[in-house]
């Protein structure tokens, strides 16, 4: 094989791997939260999404009215034309620590309250020029996204360890690792798909609880902390720990809790926006 081969045959499994790994919540949990949010909006907060989705035509070109896959688009743009955004997407907590500081955990400003905060800030004003409109757009979709990703516990999670990164064990028998394993394993072994799923995740009811964001934030810290770290037998997770059924069977119903709130509370908050009433000032709660 000539080295220009190698070298192909590297960068290949190198896309894969990124390909395989980009998504929190995967990108069915992703559609799942904005389908759910969708079909909870008032006819003035699906007016909204419509308006603003369209205005995609001047961000990438994309004006449809998906608004599930337009949720999966960060996950994508962060490696791209995005990529200031990459840290948006979790806050990491020293181990040490027992609750989440702002002013510690994200003192460059570059975590994933702040994403949420810049997207709530952009999608409250008028866009009238096509840069605003396509900054509304991105927001959109940020805000969609970034929900969801407050919302899997190991996006708030150990700094150490980069969330479970780092913690590399067997689901089922194969090779993965604790964040994988809550961003996708969970969902594929325990059958939550979209669009299959919406209505079983739709027939929770589910109630919003607190409205404020970094609440939402320090209540995901804690399911880290308290379910996804230990396992079965309280112990903390290690390097080459086999997980299974059990682990799966305690785990799943805070997956769908979590799916749940996530699309009840992005509702919320896009409703809310379309009403105007929403303090979009969310650091200062």
């Amino acid at each position: 094989m000539s080295s220009r081969d190698l070298s192909n045959l590297l960068l290949a499994a190198i896309l894969l791997f990124s390909a395989t790994n980009a998504f929190a919540w995967g990108a069915d949990g992703h559609r799942l939260v904005c389908g759910l949010a969708l079909h909870s909006l008032s006819e003035k907060g699906r007016a909204f999404v419509r308006e603003t989705l369209a205005m995609g035509k001047y961000l990438d070109g994309n004006g449809d009215d998906d608004f599930a896959e337009a949720c999966v688009w960060p996950d994508k743009a962060k490696y791209a034309d995005f990529k200031g955004t990459y840290e948006e997407h979790f806050i990491n907590v020293p181990k040490s620590e027992d609750s989440v500081d702002f002013a510690r955990d994200c003192a460059a400003m570059d975590c994933i309250a702040v994403g949420i905060q810049r997207s709530l800030t952009w999608l409250a004003r008028p866009a009238s020029g096509e840069r605003e409109q396509a900054r509304k757009a991105a927001s959109l979709r940020f805000l969609g996204h970034f929900i969801a990703d407050l919302h899997q516990p190991l996006h708030v999670s150990n700094a150490e360890d980069w969330g479970g990164n780092k913690i590399k064990v067997k689901w089922f028998g194969e090779d993965s690792n604790l964040h994988a394993v809550w961003d996708v394993g969970i969902l594929e072994r325990a059958g939550i798909r979209y669009p299959q799923s919406l209505e079983m995740l739709e027939s929770r009811k589910t109630e919003i609880g607190s409205r404020n964001v970094l609440m939402w934030m320090r209540e995901s810290f804690r399911i880290a902390r308290g379910f996804a770290y230990p396992g079965i037998d309280g112990k903390p997770v290690q390097a080459g720990d086999e997980l299974g059924e059990a682990y799966l069977g305690r785990s799943e119903p805070i997956v769908i809790q979590q799916l749940s709130r996530a699309g009840v509370r992005l509702a919320y908050l896009i409703d809310s926006l379309a009403d105007g009433t929403l303090d979009t000032n969310i650091l200062i709660q």
